[in-house]
């Protein structure tokens, strides 16, 4: 079996490895990221007056399981409003709050989200979001300007570079065909915890790249990677696919 190497999150590791499983590949789970709630930020978001927003909007598929996990939970308020989602994984979490999902691409990404999100008849006021995301990944509040939402961000969380994680590429790196990104914040911790496998990947050598959607690509870019793959769709049937793509061609 061709080995890969899967960087996904500790939660999120799992179901994509049981899809490489199952299409004939060999994973290798190095988790690149575990994320950390900022306390202070959850609190301020408590006291949020609701009428400030009108409803959530939900880049990050991670960002729910966080919450749950930690002792304050999901902020009540945020059960009485309406959620618009970047991508379809998150959907099953976001219903299980009991909450109405008002909008969801069917292209599970950014570009899938403006292309498709109806646009704002003339005259009528802007769709204000809230956007719970991450200190190091935030929305461009001018992208959506022009769909008829007002955008704005709130870090909630960070992106931490696990413990071991060097060891770990050390154990798996040998051998593997492809390196699978789902964050912008995986790349640069690659590069932080292993810079002689970055420079490989910098020179073309090494795993095949493998990145989610426009964001990762924009970090494997910003380190000179030229040689990579990109998910037809940022999820992990996208991984799968792109996989099939690089590793046959």
């Amino acid at each position: 079996m061709t080995r890969v190497i899967n960087t996904r999150p500790r939660q999120q590791a799992p179901a994509l490895s049981e899809a490489l499983r199952a299409a004939g590949f060999d994973p290798a789970e190095v988790p690149l990221v575990e994320l950390a709630l900022f306390r202070d930020a959850l609190a301020i978001l408590r006291k949020l007056p609701e009428t400030l927003y009108d409803g959530v909007l939900l880049s990050s598929p991670n960002l729910l399981p966080l919450m749950r996990e930690a002792e304050e939970g999901i902020p009540e308020a945020w059960k009485t409003k309406p959620w618009y989602l970047i991508g379809s994984r998150s959907r099953p979490d976001v219903e299980s709050l009991g909450v109405k999902v008002a909008f969801v691409p069917e292209v599970s990404s950014l570009d899938g989200f403006l292309h498709e999100f109806p646009a704002r008849e003339p005259g009528s006021p802007l769709l204000r979001l809230l956007h719970p995301c991450s200190a190091k990944t935030r929305l461009e509040p001018a992208l959506f300007t022009s769909r008829g939402i007002d955008v704005h961000n709130m870090a909630v969380y960070e992106p931490r570079l696990p413990e071991g994680s060097a060891e770990l590429l050390d154990e798996a790196w040998r051998g593997a065909k492809a390196a699978l990104f789902a964050s912008g914040s995986a790349v640069h911790h690659l590069f932080a915890a292993a810079p002689r496998k970055g420079r490989d990947l910098a020179l073309g050598e090494g795993p095949m790249p493998i990145s989610i959607g426009a964001s990762t690509t924009r970090a494997l870019r910003m380190y000179g990677v030229d040689r990579f793959a990109q998910c037809p769709t940022a999820d992990n049937a996208g991984f799968v696919e792109a996989l099939r793509r690089a590793i046959t061609e």
